[in-house]
């Protein structure tokens, strides 16, 4: 399933006064995407001009803003699960320090 549609499933579950929080992960991964865009266009303006890419390099940069990704969207999960069993005296909670 993709990160947008986890995010999707993610607001329908949140109160009407908290989806906002799914809009700034929506947002932070938009600002992740257009960082990887122009890492792009600096890898490829440089290759052009004959300097050497080191793919490892590229692939450590890839992955690392992944997980990254994954990870916003994991922790606006346990967000949402908080959320869900707020009032729920047998929920250990995700977030010690609460959600509101």
């Amino acid at each position: 399933m993709s990160l947008k549609t986890r995010i999707q499933e993610l607001k329908a579950q949140l109160p009407k006064e908290h989806q906002e929080l799914s809009h700034y992960v929506e947002h932070a991964l938009q600002a992740l995407e257009s960082f990887e865009a122009e890492h792009r266009r600096i890898a490829a303006t440089q290759a052009v001009a004959g300097v050497k890419i080191s793919g490892a390099e590229e692939v450590v940069f890839y992955d690392t803003i992944s997980r990254i990704k994954e990870e916003l969207v994991n922790t606006l999960q346990k967000t949402v699960e908080d959320f869900v069993h707020k009032g729920d005296k047998n929920w250990s909670k995700n977030f010690k320090d609460g959600i509101d």
